[in-house]
């Protein structure tokens, strides 16, 4: 008489357990596979954050190093050393129609602008000119996808 173990299973179990073994396995297998590739991503951002810092560092650094280039006392000392020098010889050349403050003084009468004082063109913005609207004008007719006005 052959006697049966009690912890002994039969073939169906055995496969039913290893089917349920194997189920396991894989699904962490496959949550691994995740919490890896989330851990690589998780380091790729730190590397990628800490170049940015770096980056951002280095951008500083340039910026100063472009203001301290652009010091009027540096450039004054290059200058210098290219031979430049500061002149006491001004001459001033008068421009036909240049815009002055008013139209009386020296040479009023002859459309001249010597001895006049100029007006400061920066003191107010200038009104925009009619072609510069026609083409602001033509440009948004093209974004819009409009036809645009022929000249």
């Amino acid at each position: 008489m052959i006697r049966r173990l009690p912890w002994r299973l039969d073939s169906q179990a055995a496969s039913g357990f290893l089917l349920i073994l194997g189920t396991f396995a894989l699904v962490g297998w496959l949550y691994l596979t995740q919490a890896s590739a989330v851990t690589a991503t998780s380091y790729r951002i730190d590397e990628l954050r800490l170049e940015i810092d770096q980056l951002k560092n280095r951008n500083a650094a340039l910026r100063l190093e472009i203001a301290e280039l652009e010091a009027l006392p540096r450039i004054e000392q290059r200058a210098r050393a290219l031979g430049f020098q500061p002149t006491t010889n001004v001459r001033y050349l008068p421009v036909t129609n240049y815009p002055t403050s008013g139209d009386e003084g020296i040479g009023a009468e002859s459309g001249s602008s010597y001895g006049r004082e100029p007006v400061d063109m920066y003191a107010a913005e200038p009104a925009p000119s009619a072609w510069w609207l026609r083409m602001l004008d033509d440009f948004a007719a093209w974004l819009e996808g409009r036809s645009v006005t022929g000249y």
